[in-house]
């Protein structure tokens, strides 16, 4: 037998060398890791696709639930429940009894079914309401079918629409009391909104001028509001301005005589009208005047 070497270690029978056993820990050490990892992993992702099963049947719920309730005709949600408040009159249609309004130069005018069409003139085309106004009583009891329209407390509105052309959609003159208004809808070579006029001053030249672009075929509405006290125009729901009426005068530039008392007229353009319409004010609805400081 060999004798080893003095002081040195010889390990027996199944005993593992220092290095080999390192060795095994660690690779007993990432075996676990990769497993605890993968685990772990494995845990996520379950509770990911969880998630994900939940979210989607929620959705189908929603969907679901949203489609009985417009079924049924309900709102989906309570921000959709409020309705604008209803007028207290009813507004009258002026859908016919409109009548050219011979300018001069005036282009083609045809009014059927309730749509007024205005063609390019030199360079007015326009219609006037021939019905009769309060204090024309005679007038009316010639046809009752005619409604005898206000000339004080009272909303307009309608809707227009400049098809070619780059000057006023159209301008609505209207009853201001004994006196008359006409609201310019893109005048002045196409932006300018106003009303004219106030104490000699044009749609160009007063407190209610504004700018604002008319794209050619789109749709436009517009409302004007007469009271005692004050005159406010809205477009689109947008108010334009509300301006008192105290110690003011209101006229309109002489071209446009042949539209009174209420008429619809443009300038060098097409034009389109429709809905044109008019409701009395009930009293309740009529802003106060505000006293003297």
């Amino acid at each position: 037998m060999g004798v080893g070497l003095a002081g040195s270690h010889q390990p027996h029978l199944g005993e593992s060398s220092p290095e080999t056993f390192s060795q095994s820990i660690d690779e007993e050490t990432v075996l676990n890791c990769r497993l605890s990892f993968a685990n772990l992993a494995s845990k996520y992702l379950m509770l990911a696709l969880l998630i994900a099963t939940n979210a989607v049947v929620a959705i189908g719920q929603d969907a679901s639930a949203g489609a009985t309730a417009s079924a049924a005709g309900e709102p989906k949600d309570s921000t959709q429940t409020a309705e604008k408040p209803k007028d207290k009159t009813e507004w009258i249609s002026l859908n016919d009894h409109w009548k050219s309004c011979q300018f001069g130069g005036d282009g083609e005018v045809t009014v059927k079914d309730g749509l007024i069409r205005l063609q390019f003139g030199q360079p007015l085309t326009g219609v006037r309401w021939t019905g009769p106004f309060d204090g024309e009583e005679k007038k009316a009891a010639s046809d009752t079918k005619v409604p005898v329209l206000p000339r004080n407390n009272y909303e307009v509105r309608w809707e227009c629409r400049r098809d070619r052309g780059i000057d006023f959609v159209c301008a609505v003159t209207f009853p201001v009391g004994k006196e008359v208004a006409s609201f310019v809808m893109g005048g002045w070579g196409g932006g300018v909104t106003g009303l004219s006029s106030i104490d000699g001053h044009d749609a160009s030249d007063n407190e209610t001028t504004n700018f604002k672009a008319y794209d050619n075929e789109q749709w436009y509405k517009a409302r004007v509001r007469v009271e005692d006290v004050q005159i406010t125009v809205w477009i689109d729901g947008i108010k334009m301005f509300d301006l008192p009426r105290k110690d003011r005068k209101f006229d309109i530039r002489f071209e446009m005589d042949p539209c009174t008392p209420l008429g619809i007229a443009n300038f060098e353009c097409d034009s389109q009208i429709r809905n044109v319409a008019i409701r009395r004010l009930d009293p309740s609805e009529l802003a106060k005047e505000e006293a003297d400081e």
